[in-house]
């Protein structure tokens, strides 16, 4: 394309040149066979044709990038600029004639500069020609190298590895390489399908495996909350945000119904918002199979799908844990099995509240029996005993003596009944913690530290042994009175509280303190307030024993069989 290109330019610049050329070369001719005066006419013509170097066709001679071609151009302007000077100066023929030939030569030598100069071009292209083809064939050359080393080489290599890491389970002799390379792919591909499926199959596996383990943690904390706090609403919201989180699911809401015949009376306990209502059909579904699962509009008028497992709640009603989830989410076995445990773990804790809440009813009811008995057994003696000294005063008459003696012991009596009453009354507003036996006895000891200057510490090391709420209250008045009495009359500044379980199976709670000592004739010690502490013993089928420590001070020990151990 460059050659045609510039082929076309050249014969253009050459057509024009020879143009003039030939024109001289007439003219030139002509002029020789004329005469003198003719001659002159025709060399004043032959200076209106002279090369234009101005014209396109020759200034592209210039574009060439040739010195040839430069100075035989260069050339033709000076011999026509002379030419042009000496007609000017109207030389003789002669000496014009000489320097239109010169005119004439330089258009020769301009043509042939043209054609040296394409000669050059052609040779150059060839040139060229002749190296894109080496070129060429180096790059085929190159090629059929590579080709055999990626096709050749590197395939055995590949084949080679192949047959080491899958070896072929059936072998064409024939084969050639691209078959038997085609045979271990298919073979590995067969082999990638079934990894796949085991990897499918693992991460199903580890899925279960992470909602065993937050059904495991949940269950731990679901027991773990119900063993230390009550059911109120409360603990029931901590349950089923935690189920929530644990499972993954939109929202969980415990319905909870006064009668398990009818709905009506319900308490709702949710985690974001109220569950669908519940038409009765649904109801009578989950109270005969005791687990339904159906889909249902929300809140939202997004269909959702709940499930729902009953439990036994308070008295003869009905609860109901109930879940939403994606329509879509079908829940595994596992999953189900989680939510019928913590159904069956509220349940329990139902249950055990209610006999728990049952015992300390009874517990109270035998407690007032018992304080109705002390009312009778001690502050009915002492009224009875003013109400003789009364009699006696009015009988004694005009005798001042005798009179100030009974006056006296009435006053003693009265004190004796108000402190009996005082006592009564205190051991009547003392109510049993539900938290256990240790919580109540630390508040009592926090309750006297505030009322005296007496160092009081608790070491409880009854573990793994269930009390009844009624050895409960019983061991809490012991201790109640034992530290009144050490306030009243000890002047102790220290006491040690041990709860404690000996080898037996007995129950064993000591009381030391560090004051004045006990000994059984002196008054150190509340004589009504002994008597109580051994009935609450008796009451428990125990004993309680009041003594003097070898160093010092006075040591109360109530040891007895719980009935759990019995």
């Amino acid at each position: 394309m460059f050659l045609l290109d510039y082929m076309r330019s050249s014969q253009a610049a050459i057509s024009k040149v020879n143009e003039h050329r030939i024109l001289w070369e007439k003219q030139l001719f002509y002029i020789n066979h004329l005469r003198p005066a003719d001659s002159e006419k025709i060399l004043k013509d032959m200076r209106l044709h002279y090369l234009d170097t101005k014209d396109p066709e020759v200034r592209w001679m210039l574009n060439q990038d040739s010195d040839e071609l430069a100075r035989a151009l260069q050339r033709v302007e000076q011999a026509q600029q002379r030419f042009d000077e000496v007609a000017v100066m109207n030389v003789r023929i002669a000496s014009q004639l000489r320097l239109a030939d010169r005119v004439l030569i330089s258009y020769q030598d301009l043509v042939e500069a043209l054609a040296s100069d394409g000669e050059i071009k052609r040779s150059v292209i060839s040139l060229l020609n002749i190296m894109s083809l080496l070129f060429l064939y180096g790059c085929i050359i190159a090629i059929s190298l590579a080709s055999k080393k990626l096709l050749v080489d590197r395939m055995d290599r590949l084949q080679t590895f192949l047959m080491l890491k899958f070896p072929a389970q059936k072998q064409e002799k024939s084969s050639d390489e691209f078959t038997r390379l085609e045979q271990r792919i298919f073979e590995m591909t067969a082999r990638i399908e079934g990894y796949r499926s085991q990897v499918a199959w693992a991460e199903k596996t580890n899925e279960k495996l992470l909602i065993l383990l937050r059904s495991h943690e949940f269950i731990l904390k679901f027991i773990e909350i119900t063993s230390n706090e009550i059911l109120t609403d409360k603990t029931l919201l901590k349950l089923i945000y935690s189920l929530e989180r644990a499972m993954n699911f939109d929202n969980v809401a415990i319905i909870q119904t006064e009668d398990a015949a009818v709905i009506s009376g319900e308490h709702v306990i949710y985690s974001h918002h109220p569950p669908p209502s519940m038409t009765n059909e649904r109801f009578d579904e989950l109270h005969r199979n005791g687990m339904s699962s159906y889909l249902q509009q929300n809140h939202e008028q997004r269909e959702v799908r709940c499930i729902g497992v009953t439990y036994q709640s308070s008295g003869s009603g009905l609860g109901i844990l109930l879940i939403e989830t994606g329509k879509d989410r079908l829940l595994d076995n596992t999953e189900l099995q989680v939510l019928e445990i913590s159904a069956k773990l509220l349940s329990m804790a139902t249950k055990f509240q209610n006999h728990d809440e049952e015992g300390r009813r009874l517990a109270v009811l035998e407690e007032r029996s018992a304080i109705a008995r002390e009312l009778h057994d001690s502050l009915a003696q002492s009224l009875s005993f003013m109400k003789i000294q009364l009699a006696r005063l009015q009988s004694a008459g005009d005798n001042p003596e005798k009179s100030s003696a009974m006056l006296t012991e009435l006053r003693q009596g009265l004190d004796a009944a108000y402190r009996e009453l005082r006592e009564l009354l205190t051991t009547f507003r003392v109510h049993m913690d539900l938290r256990g036996l240790g919580y109540a006895i630390q508040t009592t000891l926090d309750e006297f530290s505030q009322r005296s200057n007496v160092a009081i510490s608790f070491d409880n090391r009854l573990v793994n042994c269930r009390l009844t709420v009624n050895e409960e209250f019983h061991m809490l008045h012991v201790v109640r009175e034992a530290l009144s009495n050490i306030v009243r009359h000890s002047k102790a500044r220290h006491v040690t509280i041990l709860l404690d379980k000996n080898k037996s199976g007995k129950v064993v709670l000591t009381i030391d303190d560090d004051g004045i000592g006990f000994t059984a004739k002196a008054d150190t010690y509340d004589h009504h307030g002994q008597v109580i502490m051994k009935e609450r013993a008796r009451t428990l089928g125990g004993e309680l024993e009041v003594m003097a420590k070898r160093h010092g001070g006075t040591r109360v020990r109530l040891n007895f069989t719980p009935k759990s151990a019995q």
